[in-house]
C-alpha cells in the first residue's frame, strides 16, 4: 500500500501543480484512456510474441495513473473519493465471487455470474436509496 499511497500523492501533486494535469477533465481524458488502453492491449501481444513484460508493466502503470487521475478529479468535484472507488471494486469482486469469499453461502453459490451481477446492482440501488440491506 505504500507504493499506492505514493502514487496517489504524486497524482494529487500533479493535479495541483502541473499545468497539463491541473486542467484535465473527465471528458478530455477519454482519448488518453483509450490510447493508454490500446497500448496495454498492444503490450500484451508484444509480451506473448517477444516476452517483453517490462513494456506491459509500464503500460499498466500508465492506465493506473489515468484511472487515479479520473478518481482525483471526481474527488475534487465532490462526486466520490478514491477510497469510494477502492471500496466499491472490493465489494463488487467479493460479492461476485462467492465460491471464493463466501463458500458457506449456498444461495449465492448457486447463482450464475449474470444473476450475481444483477443482484449486486440491485443491492447497490437499495443501499444508495437508503433502504436497509437484505
Amino acid at each position: 500500500m505504500e507504493s499506492f499511497d505514493e502514487l496517489l500523492s504524486v497524482v494529487r501533486r500533479l493535479r495541483a501543480e502541473c499545468p497539463w494535469d491541473s486542467v484535465q477533465t473527465h471528458e478530455n481524458m477519454i482519448e488518453c484512456l483509450k490510447n493508454e488502453t490500446a497500448e496495454v492491449i498492444e503490450s500484451v501481444s508484444r509480451y506473448r510474441e517477444m516476452g517483453d513484460s517490462d513494456n506491459l508493466c509500464e503500460e499498466l502503470g500508465d492506465v493506473l495513473f489515468i484511472l487515479l487521475l479520473h478518481s482525483v478529479i471526481a474527488e475534487e468535484d465532490g462526486l466520490f473519493s478514491v477510497e469510494d472507488v477502492l471500496k466499491g471494486i472490493v465489494h463488487k469482486m467479493t460479492f461476485r465471487h462467492p465460491r471464493i469469499f463466501a463458500p458457506e453461502d449456498e444461495e449465492l453459490n448457486a447463482l450464475s455470474w449474470s444473476e450475481l451481477k444483477r443482484r449486486e446492482k440491485e443491492l447497490r440501488k437499495t443501499i444508495k436509496a437508503g433502504e436497509p440491506q437484505q
